[in-house]
């Protein structure tokens, strides 16, 4: 199974890994070392959660849905609405690979039927949400170009700051991405996203919480400079190591609730 840099909601919606030993030659690490060691964390077979999405406006205004989410590695998810009436049955798939863009799926039952998310409309909004399709798909390690700035703290926990830059030809809507990556476990606990002009637009924050042998973020926070609002995910119910079918990953499952 290859394990990838996701984004983070997609990254998910949970992102996890153990504990690695640390030693001398930890202080000598490259930006691309550093995301290495990020990349190659050990994750669950299978996941499924609850989520509670809180999108916030301008006005400070909120609106609130439940979401049922499943994971098979990293390589696939799949979600559906709960809550409100509105979007109830509202249904996302995405399956990733090795050498191609992530397929994506979406099912509306407005609608009534399920179609395919192209690659140039992975910038739009993922139902109304501080998240793109592309914050939700996979995040591929040898795409980019990656430069140590720095160090700093994050709620009390020294992080490296690691810039990430697009290679030439690979498909984004950000000039760049700075992660901080926690020295203890190798984990992202904060990202900031750049538009194409190369403006700060968004800044990404996660609150991790330990679940045995793994990490688990809790919550995490969007933040939209550019919109003047915020999306929170809040994760509840997590379940590890279930055995989730892998045959529910699959487009035609979309149109019924699991």
């Amino acid at each position: 199974m290859r394990h990838t840099l996701s984004s983070l909601f997609a990254l998910a919606l949970v992102v996890v890994l153990t504990l690695n030993g640390l030693s001398s030659a930890d202080d000598n690490l490259t930006g691309y070392g550093i995301m290495e060691k990020y990349d190659a964390r050990i994750i669950p077979h299978d996941m499924t959660a609850v989520m509670t999405m809180t999108i916030v406006d301008r006005k400070g205004r909120s609106l609130t849905r439940e979401v049922k989410n499943y994971r098979l590695g990293d390589d696939r998810q799949i979600m559906w609405f709960l809550k409100p009436a509105d979007v109830k049955g509202s249904g996302f798939l995405r399956i990733s690979h090795e050498d191609r863009d992530d397929d994506m799926w979406l099912y509306l039952p407005a609608f009534g039927k399920v179609r395919r998310i192209a690659s140039h409309a992975r910038n739009g909004n993922f139902m109304g949400s501080d998240f793109t399709y592309e914050d939700m798909g996979d995040w591929k390690l040898n795409d980019y170009t990656f430069r140590l700035t720095g160090e700093d703290e994050v709620n009390g926990d020294s992080c490296w700051i690691v810039e990430s830059i697009p290679k030439e030809g690979v498909s984004t809507d950000y000039s760049k991405q700075i992660f901080w990556i926690r020295k203890d476990n190798y984990h992202a606990v904060k990202k900031e996203l750049y538009d194409r002009k190369g403006n700060l637009r968004k800044v990404m924050e996660i609150t991790l919480g330990r679940r045995g042998k793994y990490w688990v973020a809790e919550r995490i926070i969007m933040e939209n400079l550019k919109r003047k609002g915020s999306t929170r995910l809040d994760f509840n119910d997590i379940m590890l190591d279930q055995g989730v079918d892998e045959e529910m990953f699959k487009s035609s499952q979309l149109t019924r609730i699991h």
